[in-house]
């Protein structure tokens, strides 16, 4: 696209006196920034960095400025057909899904300073029909949509991406459902609650029947109440201080240890990676699964070491085959990945964690609320 518009816009967009060489060499600068964000950004690179994302920066950036350079002086440019602010846009919506919003808000200002002295160098008041402001209006606009465009699609698909990641595992193809979506798996969701529930409650429900059938309370029903309410809120507890991953693995053939609740500190890519390989596992009769380990430490400060282990009746070959996908999914998001074969599958892999996750238990962090 910006190499067609750009194309265009040399030809049609009021280049008289404009210096055509110079003007090509600075698209072909905006392009090669949108192709750095290409390559950077392929599944077995991993992450898009902070120092990735700079490059793409830089590149479209001087090929903003360079453009208003060889712009300037020419009275017939068309601003609303000058093909530098768009690619700004172009390349802050490709840097959208890989990066967090501190990235696409930094990125964003760094486009706008760029913007802002390419109206300085064309010097918009003299060479442009539009008064002053508007012409600096015209160039800067896009890129502040582009970077509200980014935060909105960013905060959009992590929240849903989140709800997806953490949603329930249930048997049959209601497992694929958004409960909040669609009425029968929420039906489904609510029947589920409700059964765990009766049966989290089912002592204390007997215990106030028979007093009831009886019409007295003695001191040994006081004793039982006891006995049942501090257990109960054990168990409210115990359920409440589950990691996400814990809360999945409830009747599944899947063992978790993680007794630091670490799997809360993923990322949302994390997560959502991870997730997407175990319901490829769990809910695809095809996968042979049956039964896997998955293990998290922090073998030092800052950092989450993942451990997994799959047991499946696929031969060697289908099951590199099956698990492929994911496994480079994964890989895009984690470092130190290493998958090793075998009578069973391991996969291990280290990441950092997320910062902007807690640190407490929710019982924890109920606690310490203010009264």
């Amino acid at each position: 696209m910006t190499v067609v518009y750009g194309a265009l816009a040399l030809v049609f967009g009021g280049q008289d006196g404009t210096a055509l060489l110079l003007q090509g060499f600075a698209l072909l600068l905006a392009t090669f920034g949108l192709l750095w964000v290409f390559v950077s950004t392929r599944p077995r690179r991993g992450p898009l960095t902070g120092l990735r994302a700079t490059v793409a920066v830089v590149l479209v950036s001087a090929g903003v400025l360079i453009s208003a350079a060889a712009h300037r002086g020419n009275d017939a440019i068309v601003l609303e057909l000058w093909w530098a602010p768009l690619v700004c846009t172009l390349l802050l919506l490709a840097m959208a899904p890989y990066c967090d919003p501190p990235c696409v808000v930094l990125s964003g200002c760094a486009l706008l300073l760029a913007c802002l002295g390419a109206a300085a160098v064309l010097d918009v008041g003299a060479s442009s029909a539009w008064p002053p402001l508007a012409a600096a209006s015209i160039i800067v606009s896009p890129v502040v949509f582009g970077t509200a465009g980014a935060l909105a699609f960013i905060v959009t698909v992590t929240r849903r991406l989140s709800r997806w990641s953490e949603r329930p595992w249930s048997e049959g193809p209601a497992a694929t459902l958004d409960a909040g979506s669609d009425p029968d798996s929420t039906e489904l969701l609510i029947a589920q609650v409700d059964e765990q529930t009766t049966a989290q409650l089912s002592e204390a429900l007997a215990l106030l029947a028979d007093i009831v059938e009886r019409g007295q309370i003695d001191g040994r029903d006081q004793e039982r109440a006891a006995e049942v309410a501090a257990r109960l809120r054990e168990e409210l507890l115990a359920a409440a201080n589950d990691s996400w991953l814990e809360r999945m693995a409830r009747g599944r053939p899947l063992s978790v240890r993680d007794p630091d609740r670490l799997a809360d500190r993923l990322g949302v890519p994390q997560r959502t990676a991870l997730r997407a390989m175990l319901d490829a596992l769990l809910d695809d009769p095809a996968s042979g699964f049956v039964s896997a380990r998955i293990e998290l430490r922090s073998p030092a400060e800052g950092t989450i070491a993942v451990a997994l282990r799959i047991f499946t009746t696929l031969a060697e070959g289908r099951r590199v085959t099956f698990l492929e996908p994911y496994y480079v999914s994964l890989q895009s998001t984690v470092t130190g990945i290493r998958w090793r074969n075998g009578s069973s599958i391991a996969l291990d892999f280290m990441t950092a964690p997320d910062p902007r996750s807690p640190n407490l238990p929710l019982a924890q962090r109920h606690a310490q609320l203010p009264e």
